[in-house]
């Protein structure tokens, strides 16, 4: 599923991000400027999170509380190898019920296989940007 949007249809992408998911583990790439953080704060927005979502660049997770379920936001850009995903709990993360969502998933994508939702930003120009979504069900 594609869509092209702007900053101001950004409701419309993340609701199309959640309308197509198929797993609860929603993995987000894009260059550096893509519009990924301010897509998953929307995502977080429509899931009811009240609080502020930032970037997790530096924490590398955040804990969001949404309407249903707890929201997981992590930033993998900083990992070297696949033993920091050991360290840091990621793979338990991952086996269970809560929402998941991953900036740069690369490392953990080229390392372990799981269910996830792809769902790829590209650039288009200042204005515009192409999303694209795909299920990946092993």
């Amino acid at each position: 599923m594609d869509l092209v949007y702007s900053k101001k249809d950004i409701i419309e992408a993340s609701k199309l991000v959640i309308k197509e998911s198929k797993t609860n583990h929603y993995f987000i790439k894009g260059i550096v400027g893509a519009g990924k953080t301010t897509l998953i704060k929307q995502i977080c927005n429509e899931l009811g999170v009240k609080e502020t979502v930032s970037s997790p660049t530096f924490s590398i997770i955040n804990e969001y509380k949404g309407k249903n379920k707890t929201i997981y936001h992590m930033d993998l850009f900083r990992l070297d190898d696949k033993k920091e995903i050991y360290n840091l709990g990621i793979l338990d993360y991952l086996d269970n019920d809560d929402l998941i969502i991953i900036e740069w998933p690369e490392i953990l994508l080229n390392n372990f296989e799981c269910n996830y939702t792809s769902v790829e930003i590209s650039y288009i120009n200042n204005q515009k940007r192409r999303i694209n979504i795909n299920n990946i069900i092993k």
